[in-house]
């Protein structure tokens, strides 16, 4: 099935938004990505409800979304010693310090976690890469990643990487539930529970 007029407005949406999330509200960053985010799904469900055709969870996914999460959570701890041996460890501390650290901000985070999936694995990855362009899943985590370039902080591109092919590959193998799941506890867990300045002491 060939692209069309709604799939091209889904495609170009998260870049404004996500510029607008990284340039115009840098000091309510979360807040900001869960409107961006909550607006992206709500526009890929009513739009394209086949969207919503994977987020019926396999079984094991609950177990597989904490194994996806610690796993994701233990990528970016390495990553933080990496930033800081190439001096972009300042990139780390950018995205940190736009955290409130107030309750709504974690409600907010955990929203982000679900919306993103539901727009990114639910439908870029496998309602247009997968069935529309035929493409293996793993492509998804292209266009996700790059979108980050917006920040203005390459570390995000790359960072973006393995949390693209590690939500994708959840939501390919247990559904996009799985990957939601696991993308909202990584995100608390790498923002409030244990950030990796904290765990790097630094």
């Amino acid at each position: 099935m060939p692209a069309d007029a709604r799939d091209y407005l889904l495609l170009a949406l998260p870049w404004p938004l996500f510029y607008i999330a990284f340039n115009l509200a840098p000091g309510s960053l979360v807040l900001a990505m869960c409107a961006v985010s909550s607006c992206m799904a709500g526009l890929a469900a009513a739009l394209k409800p086949s969207a919503l055709a994977s987020l019926k969870p396999g079984r094991g996914w609950v177990l597989a979304s904490l194994l996806g999460s610690v796993t994701l959570y233990l990528v970016f701890v390495a990553g933080g010693l990496f930033s800081r041996a190439v001096g972009a460890w300042w990139q780390v501390l950018r995205v940190y310090s736009s955290l409130e650290r107030s309750p709504l901000e974690l409600l907010s985070t955990v929203v982000v976690g679900f919306a993103e999936e539901v727009y990114w694995r639910g439908y870029v990855q496998e309602h247009f890469i997968s069935r529309q362009a035929g493409r293996p899943w793993w492509c998804s985590a292209i266009p996700y990643s790059l979108v980050h370039i917006v920040s203005g902080l390459p570390l995000l591109v790359l960072a973006a990487a393995p949390v693209g092919l590690i939500m994708g590959w959840l939501a390919k193998r247990w559904g996009v539930a799985c990957s939601a799941a696991a993308h909202a506890l990584w995100l608390v867990l790498v923002l409030y529970a244990a950030p990796v300045p904290a765990v790097l002491g630094a």
